[in-house]
């Protein structure tokens, strides 16, 4: 989508325009003011409320948008709001008037609600926005409004990946993604096939996979934004592309939208794409093991022990606890071999999470209070919110074998935090975040900035953080 800058007395010419306002109704443009003064009588300005006026104004529509109480507004989710009124009108250039807002997070909303997923539709109905014309933002501003059209295309990046078909994201498709991502001159690209994972012994990846026909894959995708500093972030991200299960078999209404669980692949490689179209000045890599989750003669078998990379043995427990196998080897490997200043997850990991925070919240696990208060605050600020829950050691225990160092998972109780806990094992004394998108990746329905189920959860609030601390 096309972004440019205007004054409201040279704005281009445009289908709409849109003008928020508060509950005080306070328009600052005196002609658009009078325009609209008979319509704001029934215009309650609640957050996201749209009134549609035609008026004698060079667009002929002036789109009226709500921002609710100044102390409680939320200019993303009502631009976003804003950008689906429009879509469904079906125009295709806007004009956005921002004087009494936040620049970036208005454009932020209407970016991110401006998309549509219908790749697999035979027929094509979707209508997007073509171009915004910001109209009232200051120049010192101007350059974060055009970032924040380059974050939304990272998280529709990410947003296609979540998706796509199982039989078309595969972890083979993952691989070739992350090699096209190594054609940029600031990215690197490594692709381990089942003989380098055989000869690494990574045991608990390939444990994962002797069900499936597919080979795994383990994908390493370094972005050097910040050659000169030795600061050097490492995002993990599961890549399970289809989920069975496998022997512990998933029942019907739990395992249609497994297709999802490589959701935190997808945060991994959409952050290599958002660090490529913003420039970032961080150094960032992605390690993603990939595999599918099938049921087969050579599955792994719930009981069964397996060595993981860091030389751990685990007893499987349940074969449904799988990506924190893929996890953990990918993470060992990290903490070995690329020396990371700190280490990021994010997993689609447990339904618990679900359960705890429910699709507002990523659940946020960490070893370290200052990593932990900077992505909090960071979701805070990007809107891509993240709470904190514990890891005290008494956890631990849940996860004691007989036969093993670790069972890959606990009972039912407190299960996103025994599956980090599981994690913590693997992470050394590196600084560790693990960021549960079970609940956030993959919406039951479409609401806030989002236009459909697949949200990117994960993109903005690591943009953010970077951005302030890289």
């Amino acid at each position: 989508m096309k972004i440019t800058f205007a004054t409201i007395s040279k704005r281009p010419k445009a289908d709409v325009v849109v003008v928020p306002c508060y509950k005080d109704k306070k328009i600052s443009d005196p002609k658009i003011k009078e325009a609209v003064a008979t319509a704001l009588l029934d215009f309650k300005a609640k957050l996201g409320q749209c009134m549609l006026v035609y008026a004698d104004v060079p667009e002929e529509r002036i789109l009226l948008l709500g921002l609710g109480e100044k102390d409680e507004s939320c200019p993303r989710t009502a631009f976003a709001a804003a950008c689906k009124k429009i879509r469904c009108l079906e125009l295709k250039s806007v004009n956005l008037c921002v004087d009494h807002v936040n620049p970036d997070q208005a454009v932020s909303g209407f970016c991110l609600a401006n998309y549509a997923f219908e790749q697999l539709k035979s027929k094509k109905e979707a209508v997007l926005v073509e171009s915004i014309a910001v109209i009232g933002a200051k120049k010192s501003v101007e350059k974060a409004c055009a970032q924040e059209v380059k974050i939304a295309e990272g998280v529709n990046f990410a947003r296609d990946l979540v998706h796509g078909n199982a039989d078309d994201v595969t972890p083979q498709y993952l691989a070739k993604v992350a090699q096209e991502l190594g054609k940029h001159p600031k990215v690197k690209t490594q692709v381990f096939d089942k003989k380098r994972i055989e000869k690494e012994k990574m045991g608990l990846i390939l444990a994962v996979n002797r069900g499936s026909f597919r080979d795994p894959h383990l994908l390493i995708v370094s972005y050097r934004g910040a050659p000169s500093k030795k600061d050097h972030t490492v995002i993990v991200g599961k890549g399970i592309t289809y989920d069975t299960g496998g022997l512990n078999l998933k029942p019907t209404g739990s395992m249609e939208e497994m297709k999802t669980d490589m959701g935190g692949s997808a945060v991994a490689l959409g952050m290599i794409k958002t660090a490529i179209l913003t420039g970032l000045k961080a150094n960032i890599t992605a390690v993603v093991p990939t595999t599918e989750n099938s049921i087969g003669s050579r599955s792994y078998k719930p009981g069964d022990v397996y060595t993981s990379y860091a030389g751990k043995t685990v007893e499987i427990f349940n074969t449904d606890a799988e990506g924190r196998l893929v996890l953990a080897d990918a993470m060992a490997y990290a903490v070995k071999h690329l020396k990371p200043t700190r280490m990021i997850d994010f997993a689609t990991l447990t339904g618990a999470i679900v359960i705890s925070l429910g699709e507002e919240r990523s659940g946020l696990f960490s070893n370290d209070d200052k990593l932990a208060k900077a992505l909090y605050q960071a979701g805070e600020e990007s809107g891509d919110k993240v709470w904190r829950l514990p890891l005290d050691k008494k956890y631990r225990e849940l996860l004691n074998s007989n036969i093993a160092d670790i069972k890959n998972c606990a009972k039912r109780q407190a299960g996103s935090i025994t599956a980090a806990k599981f994690l913590e094992e693997f992470v050394g004394d590196v600084p560790w975040a693990h960021i549960d998108i079970a609940g956030t990746a993959y919406l039951d329905n479409p609401c806030g900035v989002h236009s459909t189920q697949a949200t990117g959860a994960g993109i903005r609030l690591l943009t953010e953080y970077f951005n302030k601390h890289a």
